[in-house]
């Protein structure tokens, strides 16, 4: 009965141990330090990096704001006067110059109407030649008295009508010429075309669009601008742009006065003056920054763990290599690091990555220290 006893006791005492073991491998991967009192041997200190934090008065916070890219000019050119297209003459993503050819009409109509008018107007000339020599017969017959005055009225009436048939023949002469020249659609500047409306057999009234041409020059951006910032832009001044991982720099060319009341913004025109690979239609914004006042230090955005009720903290390592957690508050976010206040003391040893695994207390070995390295960063804290 007693060695049944004590087998029972070994039995509690594993159950006891395992348990231990498991609410250990539950705390998530905690390094828990334990020692064996029978050996009197304590578990290695976990090796952190830790980097001093630095506090200051201000920041510089730098703010993105969207729009979008776009040329310079933009034409959906058409011909001037309908007709069946015969030919369209460029494909999409045709780089073409200035005046080159873009498309063309069947010219038969054309043709045939300039003809048209071409006799109209020698008709015109031969009763203008008509007139003039009746006129001047009825003026020898006036000066030696055999017509009257009446008559050489007529006659000069006659020759005035006529002349300005002729004239009105020789103007629509002219634009029977400007319509076989139009018949063929140049392109208004150099660019590319991004569209093509209409192929050969179509009929197209006059001024419908055939192609889109977008300008090969200088892209522009357009962005949406708070009103107290867009105050601050000087038209003329170079400011910096960011499109994905492309940077790019527009000088400000126009500042609109009216504000969208959806955004509370106000449209700003910027010309890019380095596009550097930069696509019409593409996302771009318009990188601002401003100093904001408030005291505080830079920490890496991994330094933070997330608490309770949206709070924030960071691990510090004491001066016994012990951890201790600070609560902290966020005043601003960059893509890397954060601009925080709070418990947090200037010069504290903060740990640069907090991998949720440590506990108050817990002994650590420091085997990097970047002092400042937050404080003296050049780059500035994007909202975002």
């Amino acid at each position: 009965m007693r060695r049944s006893i004590r087998s029972t006791g070994r039995g509690a005492l594993w159950l006891a141990t395992a348990a231990t073991i498991g609410v250990g491998a539950l705390l998530g991967g905690r390094a828990v330090v334990t020692a064996n009192a029978e050996d009197g041997v304590a578990a290695e200190p976990l090796p952190v990096a830790v980097f001093e934090a630095r506090y200051q008065d201000s920041f510089e916070e730098r703010r993105l704001f969207s729009g979008r890219i776009a040329p310079a000019q933009v034409a959906d050119a058409g011909f001037q006067l309908p007709g069946e297209v015969a030919e369209v003459l460029v494909r999409i993503g045709d780089r073409v110059e200035r005046g080159a050819p873009l498309a063309k009409l069947d010219p038969v109509r054309i043709e045939l109407r300039r003809r048209e008018v071409e006799a109209q107007l020698s008709e015109a000339r031969a009763i203008l030649e008509r007139a003039e020599a009746t006129l001047a017969r009825v003026v020898t017959l006036v000066e030696e008295g055999f017509a009257t005055a009446q008559e050489l009225d007529d006659v000069t009436a006659e020759r005035n009508s006529a002349a300005e048939r002729v004239r009105l023949r020789e103007r629509s002469l002219a634009r029977a010429v400007e319509d076989a020249d139009d018949t063929v659609l140049k392109a208004p500047f150099s660019g590319f075309v991004v569209r093509r409306y209409v192929d050969a057999g179509e009929t197209v009234a006059a001024g419908q669009p055939v192609v889109r041409l977008n300008e090969a020059a200088a892209l522009e951006a357009t962005v949406g601008v708070p009103t107290e910032l867009a105050d601050q832009l000087v038209v003329g001044e170079r400011y910096p742009l960011v499109s994905g991982d492309l940077e790019a720099e527009g000088i400000v060319e126009g500042i609109s006065d009216d504000v969208d009341l959806a955004t509370r913004s106000r449209a700003v025109r910027l010309r890019i003056t380095n596009d550097s690979g930069l696509v019409p239609g593409n996302l771009i914004r318009l990188a601002l920054s401003s100093e904001r006042r408030g005291r505080g230090a830079w920490v890496p955005i991994a330094a933070l763990q997330e608490g309770y009720r949206g709070l924030w903290s960071v691990y510090v390592v004491d001066s016994d290599e012990t951890i201790r957690r600070k609560d902290v508050e966020i005043l601003s976010l960059s893509d890397d690091r954060a601009f925080v206040t709070g418990t947090l003391d200037d010069g504290d040893r903060v740990v640069s990555s907090s991998t949720f695994r440590f506990v108050r207390g817990q002994k650590v070995r420091v085997v990097t220290v970047n002092a400042g390295e937050m404080a003296t960063s050049a780059a500035a804290s994007t909202v975002r």
